[in-house]
């Protein structure tokens, strides 16, 4: 019998990295001011009418997308979390964290990296542990 105690807190740990991801980026969208965007992108010298209805609408639709992502994956490491069992195979569940992980990671531009990190280790562990074979 192979414990997975282990496995189990680093698809906990990356989840709660997830959940962070999701509530800061509710929180910069929540806070963002597409004024303060235009002064900044006026004062690095860009010669073009910015539109700040436009950028505004950017920057929503790509927080929320974040969000969305961070959620789905913290979502998927807590179930990962709870089905893996002491006495059932778990190959599925090793694939399943790391493919959450490269699209978790991805999908939130990089700023779920460390959340991905932590489930593609404990991907990697379902994977590569093992039950010994009793000798009878």
């Amino acid at each position: 019998m192979l414990k997975r105690t282990a496995e189990k807190v680093l698809a906990i740990i990356g989840a709660i990295v997830f959940l962070i991801t999701a509530v800061m980026t509710t929180v910069q969208v929540a806070t963002y001011d597409p004024e303060a965007a235009r002064e900044q992108i006026l004062e690095s010298g860009v010669d073009q009418t910015v539109d700040t209805g436009m950028i505004a609408d950017i920057a929503g639709s790509i927080g929320i997308f974040v969000i969305i992502v961070s959620v789905i994956s913290a979502i998927l490491g807590i179930v990962a979390a709870v089905r893996l069992k002491t006495d059932r195979k778990q190959t599925g569940l090793g694939i399943m964290l790391i493919i959450v992980a490269l699209v978790g990671s991805i999908g939130t531009f990089l700023s779920g990296f460390i959340g991905g990190m932590v489930y593609i280790i404990a991907g990697v562990m379902v994977l590569a542990r093992r039950p010994s074979d009793e000798i009878r």
